[in-house]
């Protein structure tokens, strides 16, 4: 399994610099990174996307605190010229839908950041 490490300098980057934002913009949460898809495999073209899990420890989301989520990822999506796909869910979602098949699969090919 590949780890954050074997990850190129420029992926570590935007996956720092989307946590530390994410952190300013919501300090009071617990939350949790997971890069998956062909950036995770090592089988990534250089334009493809970053898929990013981003699981908060909260009770519910909002529509407006995911607007303001999606917004951070598009300004560092533009700061590094790639584009970020964040999968945003919360305790209810991964209660709900906990055992959907995207769930299953980031588990098993993800890298935790």
């Amino acid at each position: 399994m590949r780890t954050v490490e074997d990850l190129s300098e420029t992926e570590r980057s935007v996956l720092r610099e989307l946590q530390r934002r994410i952190q300013r913009e919501f300090p009071e949460w617990s939350f949790r990174m997971t890069l998956f898809g062909s950036r995770a495999r090592g089988d990534a073209d250089p334009d493809s996307d970053m898929d990013i899990l981003l699981e908060v420890e909260t009770e519910g989301i909002s529509f407006a605190q995911k607007q303001r989520l999606r917004r951070v990822a598009g300004e560092v999506s533009i700061d590094f010229s790639v584009v970020i796909s964040i999968l945003i869910s919360d305790r209810r979602l991964r209660e709900e839908r906990g055992d959907f098949s995207i769930f299953q699969n980031i588990q098993e090919e993800g890298i935790p950041v």
